[in-house]
């Protein structure tokens, strides 16, 4: 599907008369081992939220205008990779399985939620997730759903409260959960700003990304992808092309997330294990010269990383993050580094 097409689609619903808000709280599974992945060991529950429809047409027309400043005639529309110039990009995830838990959660988005009757309903939640909103087709009757990460400080506030009501205005929802009615309600006087953009976009069984950070920390992949990066770094360690400056690249990969991601792309392409074969000065002076970068061996031709600067060149190098341009052959940086199929 192209942009304009999916843009016309995405239209349909936002134009609809039944809004649904959903809280999603997220919990271990029973029986859960520590040894799963993350993706797979938790669940993730809607909570149904009685809103007002005083609030239906504000977020039907806060999403519209979402959808509006990101589904461009020329944006980009691909299939979800680990790393990504995803900026102007919006990523297709359609393999759920990898996603075990929260494609449960989306099966279940049609059948029977218990909807919330109180604030302490809300305050007892083990973690409140993510907000969700949404929209049944005009004419099809089907469902599409906008899924946003939610910051659990501000999800809820008492009216009684002035102070935590006004933080809540500057931050987030200016909307209340009246114990009276138990509806979600706009505080009067105030405008209405419900989360004003969104992660991802689910219908037709497939996932838009349109953040791709927060489409990653709501599955649960971010946390998949720090245990797994911890792993890469064991088997960089155990391939032996690193002479000397594993703290570096360890620490690198604790600290600064791009960098664990692209680690995990040089694993995807098949470059771990070229390592394995290759010799590595050859292909590293090849590299160095490039991107004019000069970098360091031991006496039998092993990598040295002396700092964090050589360690960041290192996983770069690994994870093709340069390509050549077809003309003149000029080098440029860049995050995405798919192979041209």
């Amino acid at each position: 599907m192209n942009a304009e097409n999916l843009l016309a689609e995405l239209k349909k619903y936002t134009s609809s008369q039944t809004v649904q808000m959903y809280i999603i709280e997220r919990k271990l599974k029973y029986g859960a081992k520590s040894k799963d992945k993350p993706s797979e060991k938790f669940e993730y529950i809607p909570l149904k939220v009685n809103m007002s429809e005083d609030l239906y047409p504000k977020v039907s027309e806060m999403l519209s205008k979402v959808i509006d400043s990101k589904v461009k005639e020329d944006v980009q529309i691909l299939e979800y990779s680990a790393i990504d110039d995803s900026e102007e990009k919006i990523q297709t995830y359609t393999d759920l399985g990898k996603i075990e838990g929260f494609k449960t959660f989306l099966e279940n988005l049609g059948g029977e939620i218990k909807t919330i009757q109180s604030f302490k309903d809300v305050v007892e939640l083990e973690k409140a997730w993510a907000l969700c909103y949404g929209f049944e087709h005009p004419e099809n009757n089907t469902w599409m759903y906008c899924i946003k990460k939610l910051r659990p400080s501000f999800l809820a506030i008492d009216k009684t409260l002035n102070e935590t009501v006004g933080k809540a205005i500057k931050n987030t929802v200016n909307s209340y959960f009246d114990l009276d009615t138990k509806q979600l309600k706009p505080l009067k006087g105030f405008g209405i700003n419900i989360e004003p953009s969104i992660d991802m976009i689910y219908f037709e069984s497939t996932i838009y990304v349109f953040n791709k950070k927060g489409f990653e920390d709501v599955t649960s992949l971010t946390e998949e992808f720090i245990e797994l990066g911890k792993k890469l770094v064991k088997e960089v360690d155990e391939i032996k092309f690193v002479s000397s400056g594993m703290k570096y690249i360890s620490s690198l990969i604790e600290k600064k997330p791009s960098y664990r991601n692209k680690l995990i792309k040089a694993k995807e392409i098949g470059n771990l294990e070229f390592l394995k074969v290759c010799n590595v000065k050859t292909e590293f002076n090849r590299a160095g010269r490039k991107i004019s970068f000069k970098f360091s061996y031991d006496s039998e031709g092993k990598i040295i990383a002396n700092n964090e600067k050589e360690a960041e060149k290192i996983i770069e190098v690994l994870s093709e993050f340069y390509k050549e341009g077809v003309l003149g052959g000029k080098v440029f940086e860049t995050a995405a580094g798919r192979m041209k199929k």
